[in-house]
């Protein structure tokens, strides 16, 4: 092995090739039984490196995302549902023009009807396209921005989240009605409005959103700025949870 062949591995960890640098002898062994071409056993060894950090980057993602596990669009049993279809959650999650214009998607239901496993859905199809997702509930964020806010830093919290194109916050019926939480979720929403992407549950429909916001006047304001650019999913039905409970005990 001549000196250069020998200081191949360092040169290629120095360069961040770490899984050329684990490949390139048994692939080179490899190269020289099948013949190949000098070009080909490059392209080969380059397309491996690329995969190799394609899926660290995805998983990188899903780590941040913190998606509920196993909340793919797969196993949603949309025959249990009314009112959503494959179609619409699978465009939401494969054709991402909404992300880019800033638009939301709002999924209402009652308790039980997947409304977390299809807004989780959603997101891990973006994930997939290598869109940065987080997912909060709805106390956790408002709890989160409460504390910035209180420390004099939530201008600098908001803008910290936008680094996500997309957050799912999930139940947001669940949101306690004081000034103090509905304040910081509406500033949440006006800052992101015709900016970032937001996806909404609620087993509250808009009519009963007084009940989250301590002034009509901002219940207003922030379903206009929700609404504006909006996919609306409306779940109906028993509850899907209580129905696959039942199943597993039957």
């Amino acid at each position: 092995m001549d000196n250069h062949t020998a200081s191949l591995p360092l040169m290629l960890r120095q360069l961040n090739l770490t899984t050329m640098a684990k490949h390139w002898e048994p692939m080179g062994q490899r190269a020289i039984t099948d013949q190949w071409r000098p070009q080909r056993y490059l392209a080969e060894l380059c397309h491996s490196e690329l995969i190799n950090r394609e899926d660290r980057r995805l998983q990188r993602l899903l780590k941040d995302a913190k998606l509920p596990t196993g909340k793919t669009l797969g196993n949603y049993e949309f025959d249990l549902v009314a009112g959503v279809t494959t179609h619409q959650i699978a465009d939401l999650a494969q054709q991402a023009g909404w992300i880019k214009q800033g638009a939301n998607v709002l999924i209402f239901g009652a308790s039980g009807l997947g409304k977390t496993h299809l807004a989780s859905a959603i997101g891990y199809g973006l994930v997939e396209q290598g869109y940065k997702v987080k997912f909060f509930a709805a106390s956790a964020i408002v709890q989160q921005l409460q504390q910035a806010k209180q420390q004099l830093r939530l201008q600098e919290e908001l803008l910290k989240l936008d680094k996500y194109p997309l957050l799912i916050v999930d139940d947001v019926g669940y949101v306690r009605k004081n000034e103090q939480e509905t304040s910081v979720l509406f500033e949440l929403i006006a800052h992101r409005y015709e900016r970032h992407s937001m996806i909404i549950t609620s087993n509250k429909a808009f009519e009963d959103w007084d009940e989250l916001f301590d002034d009509s006047t901002m219940t207003i304001a922030a379903i206009d700025r929700l609404v504006h650019h909006a996919t609306i999913l409306h779940c109906e039905g028993e509850s899907y949870r209580r129905k696959k409970a039942m199943e597993k005990g039957s």
